[in-house]
């Protein structure tokens, strides 16, 4: 599918800064996290950062070597649009590391405009376009221990390239429908002003399209975890979230505890309460 693709695992800060120069100027990048999960802070971190453009060579970027700065540049320039599968995700989990991404185009929200399939995930959307199964295998290894193997490396870096392909081939089917400027609003995914984190006008509204066969899974797991800690803390299952949050969790699957303010009939008094036992469910869930 992807036949060869170059990549660089960069460590050096000044390298990193180096390499990335040379995307300021390119309109579209593909961009993907690997991400660890720190028990003692009860939230995920960034361990690697992937970066490049289609047919490009892309950089993995050791954060935890070089940290964040050889990355804000590109990651919080307006002028570049950042292309990832399931965006809200790695836009969380950066904004976690204190950056503030600028725009992504979510390939998530593209193939749901453009396909009808049991499941939207990269493996899944990936194997439908090209017919070439995609490996998610390592996506659950251990991406805090180093060194890193050689095959994690690649894993990083492929899902990179895989991303960009899908997009280009999301877009030449909606434009061949005239679908294309519509669907490409609905995924773009800027970064919120600062007012609008703080202070929000309306809720948003509960999702209304079917649950995908992967997502009734995630719904139901989550219904689980609801059951227990309603039984802990002696109420009804309803009062510790509804139905419709455990749909829209299903779908947008925040990775932070700021994502989770996004969330239909989430508010500051729930997630303060158990928004983080939230996430570590919904992460079992989705594992």
């Amino acid at each position: 599918m992807t036949d060869s693709f170059l990549f660089r695992y960069i460590t050096d800060a000044r390298e990193a800064a180096f390499a990335l120069e040379g995307l300021r100027g390119v309109e579209l990048i593909g961009l993907d996290t690997e991400t660890y999960w720190d028990a003692r802070e009860s939230r995920s971190h960034v361990s690697l950062v992937q970066l490049g453009q289609a047919g490009g060579e892309i950089s993995v970027i050791d954060v935890l070597a070089t940290g964040f700065e050889p990355v804000r540049a590109i990651v919080e320039e307006p002028a570049v649009r950042m292309v990832a599968h399931n965006a809200r995700f790695d836009q969380g989990v950066l904004r976690g590391e204190n950056l503030s991404p600028a725009s992504f185009v979510d390939t998530l929200s593209l193939a749901r405009s453009a396909l009808v399939l049991p499941s939207y995930s990269l493996a899944s959307v990936t194997e439908h376009l090209f017919g070439t199964p995609l490996d998610k295998t390592l996506q659950s290894s251990n991406w805090r221990r180093r060194p890193l193997t050689r095959a994690q490396l690649e894993y990083a870096a492929q899902d990179v390239q895989v991303t960009l392909m899908v997009y280009e081939e999301l877009r030449r089917r909606l434009e061949a429908e005239g679908r294309w400027d519509g669907a490409l609003r609905a995924a773009l995914i800027p970064d919120e002003p600062a007012a609008a984190k703080t202070k929000r006008v309306r809720r948003p509204q509960a999702p209304s399209a079917p649950l995908t066969p992967e997502e009734k899974r995630t719904v139901a797991s989550l219904k689980r975890w609801r059951l227990m800690r309603a039984n802990l803390n002696r109420m009804p299952a309803y009062m510790i979230c509804p139905d419709k949050t455990l749909e829209c969790l299903a779908r947008e699957r925040p990775a932070t505890v700021e994502a989770l303010r996004s969330i239909y009939g989430l508010g500051d008094s729930k997630i303060s309460n158990f928004g983080e036992d939230l996430l570590a469910a919904l992460r079992e869930a989705l594992a």
